[in-house]
């Protein structure tokens, strides 16, 4: 029997993620007026805000990461108030890479769905 091949982020993808870039990736909302994304937002360190202030942008392959996943209203989302009626569904830290990947499949979130914010219609 074959095993289930092992879930790894397209090597675009996991650049962005360890120079300190989000990604988002839209899932199924709970009820029909709202749309929900889950957000993979690295996190900083000292060492990358020294780093931006002499211009230039960290890789850390060490990088630990905060997700979460949230509803918008619909009716919201086009104007500069989107976050009314926010509906965080849960919020959780991974302490690297192999954790990141193992809780976005605990979530049901393929890696390959995860793509740059301003490619989407995420919110924030």
């Amino acid at each position: 029997m074959d095993q289930p091949a092992e879930a790894v982020f397209p090597t675009d993808k996991l650049s962005a993620l360890r120079l300190g870039r989000s990604l988002v990736a839209e899932v199924e909302a709970s009820r029909p007026q709202y749309r929900a994304w889950i957000e993979i937002r690295p996190l900083r360190s000292e060492a990358d805000d020294t780093a931006r202030r002499e211009g230039w942008t960290r890789n850390d392959e060490r990088r630990g990461f905060q997700l979460t996943h949230c509803e918008y209203v619909i009716e919201h989302l086009d104007g500069w108030d989107y976050d009314i009626g926010r509906n965080e569904i849960k919020r959780i830290v991974a302490t690297d890479e192999a954790d990141l990947l193992t809780l976005l499949q605990e979530w049901g979130a393929a890696p390959e769905r995860f793509a740059y914010p301003w490619n989407t219609d995420f919110p924030a």
